[in-house]
């Protein structure tokens, strides 16, 4: 497949069943946004805190069985530990995603971003990634679904730079939703 970062994370996301992505209201999410343009098999399921979305996403995977995806912006990471942390508990299958300071920025200590943001989460958290090439989030898109899903389940993490997931014109290998089982 051939797309950006962001089309490349919502095709995968569809390849692996995914059919809602809980949401908050934050500035990293322009490019699943404009990803969903075209592909309206997901459903963008907004809530008002970055809590409030993994709670929610943690509910639909309860009562589904499916895995549950959510993204927000990096900085509302902290406000979602506490229900990762139940998530955790419950060993409920969750995929999270939030944003990432672009690239040319890691390790400057710039606005909103801190030494090392999978540390918070580590707790919390069966596996976490930062994906640093657009071609490979198919990959760790996959590595974090199988992760969540298989016993004992519990969420996992992926933070994607914000340049990454804009980059257009990359080509990847999309898993196919066989390739789950």
């Amino acid at each position: 497949v051939t797309g950006t970062g962001g089309e490349l994370m919502t095709d995968q996301i569809i390849e692996a069943g995914g059919r809602y992505m809980f949401v908050t209201n934050g500035s990293g999410l322009g490019p699943l946004c404009d990803a969903l343009v075209s592909r309206p098999q997901i459903q963008l399921i907004q809530a008002t805190h970055e809590g409030q979305a993994v709670a929610i996403a943690d509910g639909y995977a309860k009562a589904s069985g499916k895995i549950g995806f959510v993204m927000y912006s990096r900085v509302g990471l902290p406000n979602s530990t506490s229900n990762m942390y139940n998530a955790m508990k419950d060993r409920t299958p969750l995929v999270i995603f939030s944003d990432h300071a672009e690239t040319n920025r890691e390790g400057t200590e710039s606005h909103e971003d801190i030494d090392d943001w999978l540390e918070a989460v580590k707790q919390y958290t069966k596996w976490r990634w930062v994906v640093e090439q657009p071609n490979r989030i198919p990959e760790f898109v996959r590595q974090a679904c199988k992760v969540a899903s298989v016993m004992p389940g519990g969420p996992t993490h992926i933070r994607i730079p914000r340049d990454v997931m804009y980059r257009g014109n990359v080509s990847a290998t999309v898993f196919a939703g066989d390739a789950f089982h």
